[in-house]
């Protein structure tokens, strides 16, 4: 299951989500006051502590490829 933004109007901007992410999948946008998602994840750490419940969860599952750094 991945997180989603379930609606963004419900963000309250509180920033948990970006502070409590081990994944870094949030960031904060200082214009609009609301965590912006750089891509969905499978944690659900930030679901847990969201008090606006912007967030939900879907039934996908997110895999990455890794790449090798040179």
């Amino acid at each position: 299951m991945a997180v989603r933004r379930a609606d963004l109007n419900k963000c309250i901007g509180c920033r948990n989500c970006v502070n409590i992410c081990p994944m870094d999948v949030f960031r904060f946008d200082e214009a609009s006051r609301k965590s912006v998602m750089a891509y969905p994840e499978n944690c659900g750490q930030c679901w847990l502590n969201c008090p606006g419940r912007s967030l939900s969860f879907d039934n996908e599952i997110h895999a990455y490829a890794v790449t090798a750094s040179r």
